[in-house]
């Protein structure tokens, strides 16, 4: 299947798939190149041995919400600073050569145990160091601790902060409420526009429930002063009985953002031929389509949706390993445990793309890469088995985006460079 050929809006689109570019094509040529798609094509072979040079230590296990949707299990445990200590060993020698490390504060709530985050982060900054090593330090955070401490510590680490709020007051407080039920909202607000004073770059991130609702949420979050809002589907949890948790196997509903998407596609053409830049930046802060688009526009291939079990790891509160933050508590996915010697993630190393029938025929498979694999399970049942929401989903916003990049003449795409809304193709001979 070298090409995908599709109709949108009464015409032709293709997408080369192997070199990840799209255009719109006349009807002659499409059905041409749907019978030379027809033929078989052999699976494209990769696999990768790279370092583990990141991971996510959970401070805590403990958290002051009760999402509606959390896919964790909240036990209330704590790392203990002889862990935390030993992850960040373990991880400088998991580098090797590598001279940028990455740690990433997690939880539960990883606020709930700051005083062992200043003393990790001093820690790591120390040792990386002594081995002519840089650590770049990130956190995920419900906002609801923020204090002026802990924003100093923020600036003055150079930590990435990733803010999880869902949106407007009504819709963070019905599905992000304090573990007595009290709305977060109110709370949080302040709280994150202090943290955006201070490092204007903070992002968001939310999670959807009511797929009715993604232009509201989105419109809400960046009016708080975010640059950047992402939103994905919630995730099936994979641990028994927690409350309120979205259940194994049940089908997510995705209509509404679907027709978002399709809204979005429109917008970004009709800006994009009136040459409006301010609304196009707009825009690109709460896209949709942004990354499928760059995608596209640099004739992106993905391998891996991300580098669980590659080049990321998580390592809970006891000092155990898993294949990302997300699986942290679930021993099918341990790999391995700090103090210990053994360390086995090689079935990780193999890509989606190999390993995956359904990934390998797939026209988006450079784009979406196999999915997230606790997405997978929690679906599916198996890391491996990609969510069939999230095939579609993924499908239409590659589509979409050949739309787009089928219709954008060169001027267009001059223009796009021109007032950085996309950021010029890398040259291939740049080191």
């Amino acid at each position: 299947m070298p090409f995908h050929v599709f109709q949108y809006g009464g015409e032709n689109y293709v997408i080369d798939i192997e070199k990840m570019q799209a255009s719109a094509v006349d009807d002659l040529t499409a059905e041409t190149l749907r019978r030379v798609s027809a033929q078989p094509e052999k699976p494209p072979a990769s696999g990768l041995s790279v370092p583990i040079i990141s991971i996510a230590l959970f401070v805590t296990q403990a958290c002051n919400l009760r999402c509606v949707y959390c896919y964790e299990k909240k036990d209330g445990a704590k790392m203990e600073e002889k862990t935390a200590f030993q992850a960040v060993d373990w991880l400088l020698g998991q580098a090797g050569n590598t001279k940028k490390i990455y740690i990433s504060f997690f939880g539960g709530e990883p606020f709930l145990n700051f005083p062992l985050i200043k003393k990790v982060a001093a820690y790591a900054r120390e040792k990386a160091g002594a081995l002519d090593k840089v650590v770049g330090f990130n956190v995920t955070t419900n906002g609801t601790l923020l204090d002026e401490e802990m924003i100093s510590f923020l600036r003055e680490y150079d930590v990435n902060v990733l803010v999880s709020m869902d949106g407007p007051r009504e819709i963070q407080d019905r599905q992000r409420p304090f573990a007595g039920g009290r709305g977060s909202y109110d709370v949080i607000l302040p709280r994150v526009k202090k943290l955006l004073a201070a490092k204007p770059e903070t992002c968001v991130h939310a999670v959807l429930v009511d797929d009715s609702k993604t232009e509201l949420i989105k419109n809400a979050l960046q009016d708080i002063g975010f640059p950047e809002v992402t939103l994905l589907p919630a995730s099936p949890s994979l641990f028994e009985g927690e409350e309120g948790a979205v259940k194994a196997n049940q089908a997510r509903k995705l209509d509404g953002l679907l027709r978002e998407l399709e809204r979005e596609a429109d917008l970004w053409l009709k800006l994009v031929k009136n040459r409006d830049s301010w609304s196009l930046k707009d825009l690109k802060s709460k896209a949709q389509l942004f990354h499928a688009l760059l995608a596209l526009l640099h004739n992106r291939k993905m391998r891996y949706a991300c580098g669980a079990g590659v080049k990321f790891t998580a390592v809970s509160c006891a000092g155990d390993i898993y294949l990302c933050h997300r699986f942290v508590g679930l021993d099918g996915y341990k790999l391995g445990n700090v103090f210990e010697a053994g360390f086995e993630r090689e079935i990780y190393r193999e890509s989606p793309l190999t390993r995956v029938p359904a990934c390998a025929a797939c026209f988006a498979r450079y784009y979406c890469a196999g999915g997230c694999k606790h997405d997978n399970a929690g679906s599916c049942g198996s890391a491996w088995t990609p969510s069939p929401e999230m095939c579609r989903l993924r499908q239409r916003e590659l589509e979409l985006a050949a739309v787009l990049a089928g219709r954008f003449d060169d001027q267009d795409r001059a223009f796009l460079n021109a007032h950085e809304i996309f950021p010029p193709k890398p040259c291939p001979l740049d080191f």
